[in-house]
């Protein structure tokens, strides 16, 4: 058990810092997603910029990941807790995959934003469901500067909340998009959209309850 306390605590501060540098490598790659749904007037070549950057982070977070998961492998803890930080690990790295995942689908369909009535959601319910997930992201960063488990868990609890918001969301969205006559190509970008930031909250909450849970080890 004080092994588990070492790593982390003093002993779990190189990782920290590395987690700390994937989840920043995440914020970066919302950054450039976001500045997508600035303008509907995406070029080819202004979606293919920001797929450039989003993979190069996507490829470094994939070696954070690995020597994370190296590191852990190697040390010599409870099995049970074990599984929970290879867990969290795993939460963090889905995050920027999943970021990967959702501008290669903007970069396939964002020639259908053209249309009224695509835009009209991608820049309201989409477009705020990607600016509140980044939100839940900024917290879990926090989250790994703070050692107090009082405020972890406070934090944690923000993030609850906040994908439900997300959840409630999607429902209406989904509700939307049902009721449109869209064609199957339209209805699968904006689906797949929908679900794959659902999916980004998701994790980013598993990890902040998973970074709570072993920090108040």
């Amino acid at each position: 058990m004080e092994r588990i306390r070492k790593f982390f605590s003093s002993g779990i501060e190189e990782a920290r810092e590395k987690i700390s540098k994937h989840v920043d490598l995440s914020l970066q790659s919302f950054k450039n997603l976001q500045s997508l749904f600035s303008s509907r007037d995406l070029s080819r070549s202004d979606v293919d910029e920001v797929v450039r950057k989003i993979t190069a982070f996507e490829r470094e977070g994939d070696e954070i990941f690995r020597k994370l998961i190296d590191e852990v492998v190697r040390g010599s803890v409870v099995p049970t807790v074990t599984n929970v930080v290879l867990i969290l690990l795993d939460n963090v790295d889905n995050v920027l995959d999943l970021a990967y995942f959702a501008v290669k689908e903007i970069k396939r369909g964002f020639y259908l934003w053209k249309k009224d009535y695509i835009y009209a959601i991608i820049n309201s319910e989409i477009k705020e469901m990607l600016n509140i997930t980044n939100t839940m992201l900024e917290y879990l960063q926090s989250m790994l500067r703070i050692r107090k488990s009082e405020e972890l868990r406070q934090y944690a609890n923000l993030i609850n909340t906040l994908e439900e918001e997300i959840d409630e969301i999607k429902e209406n969205i989904l509700d939307k998009i049902y009721g449109l006559e869209l064609t199957p190509v339209e209805f699968n970008h904006l689906v797949t959209l929908i679900y794959t930031i659902d999916k980004i909250a998701d994790n980013i909450q598993d990890a902040a309850h998973h970074l709570a849970t072993i920090s108040s080890l």
